[in-house]
């Protein structure tokens, strides 16, 4: 996604700011320990809602009130602003920009007409603004919501770090991965980030696990030799009810199946005024409007999952059709006045009112663009739809099979006005009934379709399939590895294990390099180089393939802190200098080919940045906090500080 990081900003009590802005590609920060280069990556994290501060004690938190990020999209900027810790730190800023504009005078005085709100609120904001709208990740509705709710942007945020000390870490090639569930939430949320599965997946998933449960439910039912009382009471009232209704008689309801057996063996004698005491044509009435309430319900619920569904699409490109909207309205300012075409004389009010209607018109369309792709997650309204239609047709099916029932007695009397060989009929399946339920009950009566019920679960199989995620997993670890190989070989990597394949699995974020078919984990490598070039070849690879997918929800920035501590653990000034110090020539010629590396690591990065910005139209943001200094890439230094001078505070 074509999101990175338009500034870094600091204010203080009194209103002084501290900036760092940033551009979209290659951005060194560079300089001597305890400047603050660290920290940068610690106030984002901070500011993208981290339940903590990482944020070192000290001068930093001293000085600063208010910590501030601006993320820049295509035609917006989203400002997020969060008081240090322990000054309303469960509190934030949130505004959006259309008009850049605002960077020219932006101070701690933009905050003053701004409210504080909720952290937790805010952040849904910024997902929103980020497409990440997926309310429920559960594949299971009866699954426990702690385990798996709503899809949370702090879920990639071990995308966007590199920290110090795991950049060339053996154990561990993620931010924050030593916690179990922010693990998990990360892997299985994959999808969602990619963009290659939406809410209405989880929904599907869960009719789909729902269904397939009710129906092992019920073919063991049907298995099951003996019924249980309830449906012994369903298949006996059933009979008793008709032959009663046909009398003109009531049955009570919520009788129990004792009192019902009872019934059956002294049902009441068939009359011979039968025909004239019947009311099974007012009965058969009273069944139809009943089903039709239903299916008018049936109806008013189809209707409702289609606008839904209906919205649903509609609101996926919507931002193409804001901008179409936009783009259509453009204003074409004519610079000179307007004057009568006829007297060529001057005409100040035809002016006034043209420009008040492009005022009007500029002030529209920059609201309008305000607005963003907001993105809303309806798919619990429409799941809870989806069982109310269900519920309903339960309801139908047994009422279909009395009406049924009904209409043939009632066909028979409109026939041949023979309602007492009808009822003998009734009354006779009734005591057939009361028999088999007393001797060796079997099921006779099913309320659930099974054919139905195994349609539905094939066409939600269906539609799940065609989300193609298994191919897309496919492509993109193909991709990864592709991408994480090519990398590797232009970095320090060992020669010894070359040739070989760079391998990582992202339904269980597991790393491997294939060396003669024998899999090397990174822990079994050897030599801090290979472990930086892995986590580079990783993460670069990352980045990329969240640039390649076009509907990614992650930003496309990555922190690297320090990449050259393999190879000059201590150094504090520009390495070239530094080297020509050296008076051992062993050491001068090493010191010399390290460097050689440390600048082919920056070499590396802005290869991997031109090719995506070739493949994809725009580069992503790679912010590299860094002791080395050297004139190559002066181009790409954002900030240069030094222990005493210029540093972040």
């Amino acid at each position: 996604m074509n999101v990175i990081i338009n500034r870094i900003s600091l204010f203080s009590t009194k209103g002084v700011m501290r900036d760092v802005p940033l551009t979209d590609g290659l951005n060194i920060i560079t300089g001597d320990s305890k400047t603050g280069k660290s920290a940068l990556l610690e106030i984002v994290d901070y500011c993208l809602f981290s339940s903590r501060s990482t944020i070192p004690v000290g001068k930093i938190t001293e000085f600063t009130k208010l910590f501030c990020i601006i993320l820049e999209f295509p035609k917006k900027f989203i400002v997020i602003a969060r008081p240090k810790w322990g000054d309303e730190h469960r509190k934030a800023y949130f505004s959006v920009e259309t008009n850049p504009d605002f960077l020219d005078t932006f101070s701690y005085d933009y905050f003053k007409n701004k409210t504080l709100r909720e952290l937790k609120s805010v952040q849904i904001d910024v997902e929103e603004h980020l497409g990440l709208s997926v309310l429920d990740t559960r594949e299971n509705s009866l699954a426990d919501r702690r385990s798996a709710g709503k899809a949370t942007l702090r879920s990639f945020i071990p995308f966007l770090f590199q920290h110090q000390n795991l950049i060339a870490n053996k154990h561990s090639l993620f931010y924050r991965f030593d916690d179990f569930y922010k693990r998990k939430d990360t892997i299985d949320e994959f999808p969602i980030f990619m963009g290659w599965v939406d809410g209405k997946y989880y929904s599907i998933k869960q009719q789909l696990e729902e269904k397939k449960k009710t129906l092992t439910t019920e073919k063991r039912r049907q298995k099951s030799i003996k019924l249980n009382t309830n449906e012994q009471i369903n298949i006996l009232r059933t009979p008793i009810a008709l032959y009663y209704s046909s009398l003109g008689f009531v049955l009570e309801d919520e009788l129990s199946l004792a009192e019902l057996k009872k019934i059956a063996k002294e049902l009441p004698e068939i009359p011979k005024s039968v025909y004239e005491d019947s009311d099974s044509h007012a009965q058969l009435f009273k069944l139809k409007n009943k089903l039709k309430n239903y299916r008018n319900e049936v109806s008013e619920v189809n209707s409702l999952i289609e606008q839904i569904t209906n919205n649903s699409n509609s609101a996926y490109d919507y931002s193409n059709q804001l901008q179409h909207l936009v783009d259509s309205n453009s204003i074409d300012v004519n610079d000179h006045e307007m004057e009568c075409p006829l007297c060529h004389s001057a005409t100040p009010e035809v002016n006034d009112i043209v420009n008040s209607v492009n005022e009007s018109k500029n002030v529209l369309i920059s609201e309008l663009i305000n607005i963003g792709s907001y993105k809303h997650d309806s798919t619990e309204h429409l799941s809870q739809l989806i069982d109310k239609k269900s519920d309903l047709k339960a309801k139908i099916r047994p009422l279909v099979i009395e009406m049924n029932q009904l209409e043939k007695v009632h066909g028979d009397i409109k026939r041949d006005n023979n309602l007492r060989e009808s009822l003998q009929f009734i009354k006779g399946r009734t005591q057939a009934t009361l028999d088999q339920i007393l001797s060796k009950p079997t099921l006779v009566q099913n309320t659930i379709d099974l054919e139905e019920l195994n349609k539905e679960i094939s066409d939600l199989q269906d539609t799940i399939k065609g989300y193609n995620l298994d191919e897309k997993y496919q492509d993109a670890n193909s991709f990864i590895s592709e991408r994480m190989t090519s990398i590797s070989q232009s970095l320090d990597f060992e020669k010894e294990l070359q040739p070989g394949v760079m391998r990582f699995d992202l339904k269980k974020f597991d790393f491997y390099y294939n060396h003669n078919n024998q899999d090397i984990r990174l822990s079994e490598m050897g030599s801090g180089a290979n472990w930086l070039a892995c986590h580079l070849a990783l993460f670069l690879s990352l980045i990329h393939l969240s640039c390649k997918e076009k509907n990614s929800h992650v930003p496309s920035f990555l922190f690297i802190d320090q990449p050259s501590q393999v190879y000059f653990p201590k150094v504090s000034k520009i390495l070239s200098k530094e080297i020509n110090m050296l008076e051992n020539k062993d050491e001068k010629q090493e010191a010399d080919e390290n460097i050689i590396q440390v600048k082919n690591i920056f070499t590396v990065i802005l290869n991997e940045l031109a090719l995506i910005k070739k493949e994809y139209g725009y580069a992503p943001q790679v912010i590299v906090l860094e002791h080395a200094d050297e004139k190559e890439f002066d181009t790409y230094v954002q900030k240069r500080w030094a222990t005493e001078g210029e540093k972040l505070i």
